[in-house]
């Protein structure tokens, strides 16, 4: 038996939201990645509000360049610590993202860097992200982020980034040790 496609769900099917791409966590390493779009969402099962942020790798110490990623950040609904934590961490996805010269974020500036899908301000950009798994003070094991400006030398960075690593590897061959070692400080963890 047959059913008329058309008159049931030619139009339902025009204004379903396209499927999502599937993608990967960000792994532990350092990364390059394109930024392709960013959504703005409110989950139906936590009620949470989340900004996931949806990306490619283009270069990477542990990642395939051309894998698609993903970096979700809730807003509400948690710890006040992991609030303060993603919305730092958003402001600096803004401000690796934005022509250096700019050094004053207002609201406004992060709306249009965050909202919009992929029209955001943000998307197109590279950054550059370092993540380390970590144990926190009460043991439990966690990855940190670091978002950074991309280095203005990319070709050079991908470079190092493919080539062997010792473990001796530290922030400070990927440069701006600095942010790298501030960040992690406010990022202890559970």
């Amino acid at each position: 038996m047959s059913f008329d496609f058309a008159s049931k769900y030619a139009d339902k099917v025009a204004n379903a939201d396209f499927d999502r791409v599937d993608r990967e966590y960000i792994e532990e390493g350092t990364h390059l990645i394109r930024i392709d779009r960013t959504e703005c969402l409110t989950s139906q099962n936590t009620d949470r509000d989340m900004v996931v942020l949806e990306g490619e790798i283009v270069a990477s110490s542990t990642m395939q360049a051309g894998e698609l990623i993903k970096h979700i950040w809730t807003l509400n609904g948690v710890d006040k610590w992991k609030i303060a934590r993603n919305l730092g961490q958003l402001k600096s996805v803004v401000l690796a993202t934005l022509p250096p010269e700019v050094t004053e974020i207002t609201g406004d500036v992060v709306s249009k860097a965050i909202d919009g899908g992929d029209s955001a301000i943000v998307c197109g950009a590279i950054i550059r992200v370092e993540a380390k798994n970590k144990i926190s003070k009460n043991d439990a094991s966690f990855t940190s982020y670091s978002f950074l400006r991309a280095p203005s030398d990319l070709e050079s960075f991908r470079e190092k980034l493919q080539a062997p690593q010792s473990n001796a590897t530290t922030s400070s061959e990927w440069g701006n040790e600095e942010s790298v070692n501030a960040w992690n400080a406010g990022t202890s963890g559970d």
